[in-house]
């Protein structure tokens, strides 16, 4: 009786051990499946993420649909004023008539730079690695120029502000976070601060504002930006084709040509969405 229960005894304990190793390997197996699966799931991203990255311009830009987005940017300029430098320019009295004793002045350029401000919209058309935009930007384009008497001496320092609406329209390629971009734009002079009008009624009774402020003038920009997400910032340069102001000054019988073209350098941060 004693040996049939120990045999009994050995039956049942060799069967739980086999059953138990049975499922240990089971165990094993399924996790090895498991991690095999999740392996080959990380390499079709990696390879996905390659593919996609090897893609040509021309690949991306049949790939893609058109993508618009809405934005806004604001931030500083940094201006300069480039003058035709002229010698020799009479003042005059009201009546339009050299002053007399005749008083005569040089124009030259002054290399500091002005501070000013922008801001505006945008809106933007972006397929594949290649965008589309453009903008309605309030610009402050400032700079500086001095009038010297025939003696070396000064006679004033004209710190300008033209206030503008500039309508640039970009055309931009992106990679991976940053963008370059390039394209023409159009600036509408809206109103120049008392210095220049100052400066210049010196040597004309002639109303230049209202000739001047109807005329847009164009030009080109161009820079370089970085995106996260949603913010960006960038830095472009823009200049004018064609100067902001081309006058005549100085007595009616005898005028000169004053001429005069914004420049300058915008730093600014914004949002896109």
């Amino acid at each position: 009786m004693k040996k049939l229960l120990l045999v009994l005894l050995s039956v049942v304990s060799s069967t739980l051990f086999a059953q138990e190793k049975a499922d240990s390997t089971l165990i094993k197996t399924d996790s090895v499946k498991v991690d095999t699966l999740i392996n080959q799931q990380e390499v079709s991203k990696k390879r996905k993420k390659v593919e996609e990255d090897t893609l040509s311009y021309t690949e991306e830009f049949k790939r893609d649909r058109v993508k618009f987005q809405f934005g806004l940017r604001g931030g500083v300029n940094f201006g300069r004023y480039q003058i035709k430098e002229i010698k020799d320019v009479v003042r005059v009295t009201s009546s339009g008539l050299p002053q007399f004793p005749i008083v005569r002045d040089n124009f030259l350029n002054n290399a500091q730079s002005a501070l000013g401000y922008l801001g505006g919209v945008f809106v933007r058309m972006t397929r594949g690695s290649f965008y589309f935009q453009p903008e309605a930007v309030y610009s402050q384009k400032g700079g500086k120029f001095d009038i010297l008497q025939t003696n070396g001496n000064l006679f004033k320092r004209v710190n300008g502000t033209i206030n503008a609406i500039d309508i640039p329209l970009t055309f931009g390629l992106r990679f991976r976070q940053g963008r370059i971009f390039a394209g023409p734009v159009a600036s509408f002079p809206m109103s120049f601060n008392q210095e220049i009008e100052d400066a210049l009624n010196v040597y004309t009774v002639k109303d230049f504002k209202n000739e001047l402020l109807t005329r847009p003038k164009f030009g080109v920009n161009a820079g370089i930006g970085f995106e996260f997400k949603h913010f960006f910032i960038e830095g472009r340069y823009e200049g004018l084709f064609i100067n902001m102001i081309d006058y005549e000054i100085g007595p009616t019988n005898n005028p000169v040509q004053f001429q005069m073209s914004p420049s300058q350098f915008q730093i600014s941060i914004g949002l896109v969405k």
